[in-house]
């Protein structure tokens, strides 16, 4: 077990396998065991560092408010105690932001980025919101909330209908992980408020120099398609890759094709890296 401190805040994260370093950022409510389906396959050609965010897994779960400059510092720290000067960066919904507030601090630090069922963010005006009812069933009050009915409704958003038909008893399975780890009603709040409050990111994607792979589900609900699609417009060196058939939860819905795209996108970078 491994930890790095930010600012008094303690940050659980794990390092496999060797190679060009990558970080891989979950998003909202997720720590670094949601990788379990990436990890085997991304260890066995990179040194593979899996953080949990402040407010999840192992890291300590201050009260808030949280901000992306909080999570790109945490990542930072984590990099710096791991010895990594810099790293490909795999962010997937909120771990997508965290990762280019991360950039746009330290460009000299990241290899290249995946940007993962996201987007510029809720705070940018270029922001594709979803419809209103995902909003209502993220701000839900979870301290007061019975927990398989905020689990069933989170599912219906996150979850593409066909993988949840080859899963039947996906709840239980998330109960069940959540009572081995489970996530403070204060600090899901501080995450998803963080979201909403960070720097705008589409007067900066110009400033963007390395490569970015944006994957998307065509079907995702909570950060609808047009938001990869901006993000491929507007940074300089991207290309958008879409999944049919697919909800929010890539990673875990299509794991054997993420793990192969990701892992294609990071073999060109790194071929095209000085030796």
């Amino acid at each position: 077990m491994a930890k790095a401190e930010h600012h008094g805040v303690a940050l659980y994260y794990e390092i496999h396998g060797e190679g060009s370093p990558v970080v891989l950022i979950m998003g909202l409510g997720g720590s670094g065991r949601a990788w379990g389906l990436q990890l085997p396959e991304f260890a066995r050609h990179h040194c593979t560092i899996l953080p949990d965010n402040r407010g999840v897994g192992r890291s300590d779960m201050p009260e808030g408010p949280y901000t992306m400059a909080d999570f790109a510092g945490d990542l930072g720290a984590v990099m710096d105690a791991a010895g990594v000067e810099a790293a490909h960066l795999v962010g997937v919904s909120m771990g997508g932001l965290v990762a280019q507030e991360f950039y746009h601090l330290h460009p000299q630090r990241v290899h290249s980025m995946t940007l993962v069922a996201t987007g510029v963010g809720p705070a940018d005006p270029a922001y594709m919101p979803p419809e209103q009812g995902v909003w209502d069933v993220l701000n839900m009050d979870r301290a007061a909330s019975d927990p398989r009915t905020v689990t069933e409704r989170m599912n219906e958003l996150f979850y593409h209908p066909d993988y949840r038909a080859r899963i039947p008893d996906l709840t239980d399975r998330i109960l069940q992980f959540q009572e081995r780890e489970p996530q403070p009603a204060h600090a899901f709040h501080a995450q998803l408020d963080s979201a909403s409050r960070h720097t705008m990111n589409s007067p900066r994607l110009h400033r963007v120099t390395v490569p970015c792979l944006i994957v998307h589900g065509e079907d995702d609900r909570v950060w609808p398609p047009e938001n990869a699609r901006y993000l491929a417009d507007h940074l300089p060196d991207a290309r958008l890759e879409l999944l049919p058939r697919t909800g929010h939860m890539l990673p875990l819905e299509q794991p054997r094709e993420f793990n192969r795209r990701v892992l294609a996108f990071l073999a060109g970078v790194d071929a095209r890296q000085p030796a």
